[in-house]
Parts: structure tokens; sequence; C-alpha cells
């Protein structure tokens, strides 16, 4: 199973990178030597952040002038491959839950898979909170209207912390998507293990995990974000989600980085 994330500092190597379409700085992370890029819609810093209820803009400039543009420039820049979530719409913030959000998502997928057939999407699943059911039935939606493309995202998995909730919807999206790749959105780590077996990929925020563990709170100054890089690198390597090869380029980036004394 792979991890993307995005380490705290452009300079600090990881080759599995998730960029958000509503952080303008995610330009500064895109070099050559990158393996796979996931362009993410921004959903946590819209919905959750920030309590819209539509991209701002509404979502076909959130199409046009955010997602496409990171991903041209990263298909432009990257050696390897890089794709593009379509933008979806999540029903389980509970700050902000969006009641029509399947309909809603399915309306961006036929857009964004009519208008930029060049792009390499990645299908969002969208479904009610706590519900493999909802999800199983979205998936048989999308088929039928034969939006679903080689690689789907399923969801809703941000916010929920029961693994047996994930290892559920994880089954029933393989059975029901044999053949094609499965990403799982900002899956608690303590589920990797569990539902790696179904799934080919999940994203997190590294430095947040190591910050909230360890000083509960977020990351302020340039040393908690390197040691919560650091740790969060040592625990992908001894769950066996990184090579030993990527480890030891990562930690030589973050030595470089530091001997320079920051950015």
């Amino acid at each position: 199973m792979r991890v993307f994330t995005r380490p705290p500092y452009p300079w600090i190597y990881y080759p599995y990178l998730i960029l958000s379409a509503a952080d303008p700085g995610s330009y500064d992370y895109v070099r050559r030597d990158l393996e796979e890029v996931v362009v993410d819609a921004g959903v946590h810093k819209v919905f959750r952040e920030r309590g819209l209820k539509e991209y701002p803009g509404g979502f076909r400039y959130w199409v046009d002038s955010r997602v496409v543009p990171l991903y041209d420039y990263a298909r432009r820049v990257v050696r390897g491959r890089v794709y593009a979530v379509v933008p979806d719409y999540p029903s389980d913030y509970p700050n902000n839950p969006i009641r029509n959000n399947v309909e809603l998502t399915i309306r961006n997928i036929q857009y964004a898979l009519d208008n930029y057939r060049e792009v390499n999407w990645i299908v969002p699943v969208q479904g009610r909170p706590g519900s493999a059911t909802s999800v199983a039935s979205t998936i048989g939606k999308l088929r039928e209207l034969g939006l679903l493309r080689e690689y789907v995202a399923v969801a809703p998995t941000c916010v929920t912390r029961s693994t047996t909730f994930l290892v559920r919807l994880s089954l029933v999206a393989r059975q029901l998507l044999r053949g094609h790749r499965i990403h799982m959105f900002g899956v608690t780590m303590r589920a990797w293990g569990a539902i790696s077996r179904y799934v080919d990929s999940v994203d997190t925020v590294a430095s947040n995990w190591y910050c909230r563990a360890t000083l509960g709170r977020m990351c302020t100054s340039l040393e908690e974000h390197v040691a919560g890089w650091a740790s969060f690198l040592r625990r992908l390597a001894e769950g066996g989600y990184v090579t030993g090869e990527v480890y030891g380029r990562s930690l030589d980036s973050l030595r470089g980085f530091l001997s320079r004394g920051g950015p």
C-alpha cells in the first residue's frame, strides 16, 4: 500500500506526493524526481476549515482554474505518474455536513471527465457517514453512468476512527472494484495494516500526526516540523510502506536541509 503525503518543506525528498489545489504553495513541491503525484481538490481546507458549502467560484471554476492548472504543471515537470482527484463533497464533517454530497459529486465527475479527457482523473466515490452500503450504491450509479476510471478514491473516511468500519468499507470497495486501483482519503494510521490488503493507497499529513501525538498541538517551529517528519518516516519504514532506499534518501535530504540551516 502506497502512502501519499507532503513533507513539511519542499527541499525534503519523498517520492509519493499529495498536493492541494487549495494551497498555492503546492507548486513549490513539484520536482522532477517524484514517482507519483496526486493533486487533491483541497476538501479539508474548503469544507472543514472554511465551512463552505461550495468550492470558491463554483465547482467549474475550481476544476478549470485550480485543479487542472496544478495537474498540468506537475505533468510538465514530474518524471513519474500524475493524477488529479475530481472535486467532491464530504458528508462526514460534523461542523459542515453536505446532505446532497453524492449527487453533487457525480455532477462534478461528469463535468471533469467530459471537459478534460486528457487528465488522469481519480474518481471519488462518496457516501453517507459510517455507511458502506451508501458507498456501494454510489459505485453502482457511477458504473451505470460510465464514470468509473482506473483509479478510484473511496469516502467517507477522513473523520471516522473506527477501524472496523474502514475494514468493512475497504472490503466492499475491493469486491465491487476488481481491477481498479483504490485510494482512501485521510485514513487513521492505526487502520493501515488492516486495510492494506484491500486498498492500494492512502494519504495523510505527517507532521500533524507527530505533533498531536507528542506535543498535543500542531507543529510551529522548524525543529518540530523536522522532528515530526523524521518520526513519521521511521513509522513508514517500520510498517513496510516505504523501501529502505526511499527511507535513506529522505533522511539524506533531511540532513542536507538541516546543514543549510533550513529554507
